[in-house]
């Protein structure tokens, strides 16, 4: 059963709150670059996409099943936008994953905001599993589910063909 649920989740260094309108030139400063979108879905993104992307996300419903809720990662001691991050609750379990500006990266910050979510996950969805997808290629991304102590599935391996080029991705999670 859910506890009442926020509208924001804070951190010693962070605030996630929902998306707003304001937050498109930020958020296009890091999601039109090459090597942010490098292992996921998308392409980089454009300032059409990057609008679309916000209005999608500016009024989340946390109650919301089976579908991504998106945040706005606002680093607490400058204000500014570092980042976005979102989480997708189906059944009894979450699925997370962030995106940090480059400028923030290597700073612990997408650790911190890991350990937000898998915290939120459990503490107020009450899920049982919390876990995240990476490209197999993808070390950084290992190596961060992993600093959070989640662990990789054995028997999940998909195969897909991502931005035309085949990509093998892999499961972490903890519980």
């Amino acid at each position: 059963m859910n506890k009442e649920i926020p509208d924001f989740i804070l951190s010693k260094r962070v605030l996630l709150r929902p998306i707003a309108i304001t937050d498109v030139e930020d958020i296009f400063s890091y999601r039109s670059l090459t090597e942010v979108a490098k292992y996921q879905y998308w392409e980089p993104f454009t300032k059409e996409q990057t609008l679309d992307f916000v209005n999608r996300n500016s009024n989340p419903d946390f109650r919301k099943r089976g579908e991504w809720i998106g945040l706005a990662i606002i680093s607490k001691n400058t204000g500014k936008l570092i980042g976005d991050c979102a989480l997708k609750i189906e059944d009894n379990r979450a699925e997370i994953g962030c995106n940090i500006s480059p400028k923030y990266q290597n700073c612990g910050f997408a650790k911190e905001i890991l350990r937000l979510l898998i915290d939120y996950s459990f503490k107020i969805t009450g899920v049982n599993e919390v876990y995240g997808i990476t490209d197999s290629a993808n070390t950084a991304s290992i190596r961060l589910m992993e600093s959070v102590r989640m662990v990789r599935t054995p028997v999940f391996e998909e195969r897909i063909i991502c931005k035309g080029i085949l990509s093998v991705e892999h499961k972490y999670s903890i519980q």
